[in-house]
């Protein structure tokens, strides 16, 4: 007789190679072994973000396909590790882990990255905040030091994080955000809080004519040898906190090549060249963070909370997509599992191809 245990199966969103959305499948996958410091959510909405898209293209290469993609969740706890001591069943909470694993409708997920939710805080707006508003506010605050009447300046200021960082950054008395975007978005940012919106092409020349001086603050998210143009933007003590490489995203698929080639075009940092133009580089990667140091992530979600309840900031979600609209489907679903929840319209839809 045969009493092993069987491993349960979960409807999940998974990469199975790298590439194009071709190689995103719903399949089902073994569910994890709830260990004593983890919990079981049962999931009912995901967050999709810029970083599936560098997984799914391999820029990330230690997160090797097969995998479960997905950041963030929102849901329910069902069971509960023996040693966690901070949460109870059916507590709402929303999750982060920033290698992935999220997109089913079962995850187990180690009770350190899980936040429990107000009840005044919808699912929709909590799942929104991991990936998005964790990063603008260390970008914004902690990084940055935002100050009363500072000129910010936001690429791809569209996208899920410059979005979330316009708010942040207008609860800043006197704050001037400056952000590049396509032109299609323009008049949507505006009412987001942005007081000057560049189109990419010409951004340089347009935000020198905006603010000749220079940008306190800086936020790159492009990259490779975007990074030298936005250090000739900084005034003196101005700060530039870059958080991401979109310049080595090329259509569905990542060119390794190119990808190579442009971070050897970015020149090395010169410290004399900073101490002489009283300048600050630094670099921000919100998930080894959270390895790093927990307890300020948490810090910063109890108070991202705060304003969400006082309606100092509000997600925009562009697009809900039910889960059984992802492409190449090789599962037959009866029911909708659960919602995916698109944050802000810069963020490629993964599910889907246009």
């Amino acid at each position: 007789m045969n009493d092993t245990k069987q491993t349960e199966q979960v409807k999940s969103i998974v990469l199975e190679g790298y590439g194009g959305y071709d190689k995103i499948k719903i399949r089902c996958w073994p569910l994890e072994f709830l260990g004593s410091t983890s919990v079981c959510v049962k999931v009912q909405l995901c967050g999709v973000n810029f970083s599936d898209i560098y997984t799914r293209q391999g820029f990330l290469r230690q997160l090797k396909p097969p995998r479960v993609l997905g950041v963030e969740c929102y849901g329910t706890i069902e069971t509960i590790g023996n040693e966690v001591n901070n949460f109870q069943y059916g507590d709402r909470v929303v999750c982060y882990v920033w290698t992935g694993g999220l997109f089913g409708e079962k995850v187990i997920v180690p009770a350190n990255n899980c936040f429990l939710v107000p009840e005044s805080v919808s699912g929709q707006d909590a799942v929104a905040l991991p990936a998005n508003y964790l990063t603008a506010y260390l970008s914004i605050f902690t990084m940055g030091n935002i100050q009363p009447g500072d000129t910010v300046l936001i690429h791809s200021i569209a996208g899920g994080v410059g979005c979330a960082a316009t708010q942040l950054a207008n609860t800043v008395k006197d704050t001037v955000v400056v952000g590049t975007a396509s032109a299609s978005k323009h008049n949507q940012l505006k009412e987001n809080g942005v007081s000057y919106v560049l189109h990419h092409e010409n951004y340089e020349t347009l935000a020198k004519n905006i603010s000749p001086e220079g940008y306190d603050l800086i936020i790159d998210s492009i990259g490779g040898p975007n990074i030298e143009i936005s250090q000739t933007l900084l005034k003196p003590c101005g700060r530039l906190v870059i958080i991401g490489g979109s310049c080595y995203i090329n259509g569905e698929t990542l060119k390794i090549v190119r990808s190579l080639s442009m971070k050897w075009q970015t020149k090395n940092f010169v410290p004399q060249t900073m101490i002489e133009q009283n300048i600050t580089v630094c670099g921000l990667h919100l998930g080894m963070l959270f390895d790093s140091n927990p307890k300020k992530i948490h810090y910063i979600m109890g108070e991202l909370l705060k304003m969400l309840k006082n309606k100092l900031i509000k997600p925009t979600i562009h697009e809900i997509l039910p889960f059984d609209n992802v492409r190449y489907n090789v599962c037959d679903f009866a029911l909708v599992v659960y919602q995916l929840v698109h944050i802000a319209d810069q963020i490629i839809n993964p599910f889907s191809m246009t």
